[in-house]
């Protein structure tokens, strides 16, 4: 997976992950924001246009993270 992504666009997925998890500490722990965003990562390994991948990481990660929040308010965990 990784593999076939280029360095530069790694750092700066890596870039958009550290802005993440400052934007939700103390709200979601740090290694649930990297299994969310590996996952993003992932869906995205194959993309033609690879210069998109940190945005759509970065977005895809907010909102499966915005969804977790949410199912746990409504769960009474929030």
């Amino acid at each position: 997976m990784k593999g076939s992504i280029d360095a530069a666009v790694l750092k700066q997925v890596e870039s958009e992950v550290r802005h993440i998890k400052a934007e939700y500490r103390g709200v979601v722990p740090e290694e649930s924001i990297d299994l969310v965003a590996g996952e993003s990562l992932k869906r995205l390994a194959d993309s033609r246009v690879p210069q998109f991948i940190p945005l759509f990481v970065g977005r895809f990660t907010r909102e499966r993270l915005q969804e977790l929040i949410n199912a746990e308010r409504k769960q009474g965990r929030g």
